[in-house]
């Protein structure tokens, strides 16, 4: 019975990364700029990464596993979800320093350029 729960939960948490992946891609499919494409494709790498570690560390679980696995799990997805956001932002840094400004209305607050760092 307790093998069957953790096959469900393992394919609930890969159905959430697969989601979560997909939307990702009409993200970067449909967005009309270069800033809202980043945010959906550190969408891609943060979530979907998380589902697909979830999934692993139910089937860890399920199948009675060493410890050694889940640290492993846990330090993959800390790993993704830092340097993914860290990437995504410093290329959005960096298309805003060559002169890249979104498509329509701009930004809710320009924080770049409060700081500065339009001027450089």
């Amino acid at each position: 019975m307790l093998e069957i729960i953790f096959t469900v939960l393992t394919a609930a948490a890969l159905f959430v990364g697969i989601f979560f992946a997909a939307t990702g891609v009409i993200g970067i499919l449909r967005f009309p700029d270069y800033f809202a494409r980043a945010q959906a494709a550190t969408c891609i790498s943060t979530m979907g990464t998380l589902g697909a570690v979830l999934a692993g560390i139910f089937y860890a679980l399920g199948n009675g596993l060493d410890a050694v696995w889940y640290v492993k799990l846990i330090l993959i997805a800390l790993m993704i979800m830092i340097s993914a956001s860290v990437s995504g932002h410093s290329l959005s840094k960096g298309t805003y320093k060559r002169g890249h400004r979104p498509h329509f209305g701009g930004f809710a607050k320009d924080d770049y350029k409060e700081d500065g760092f339009d001027e450089l």
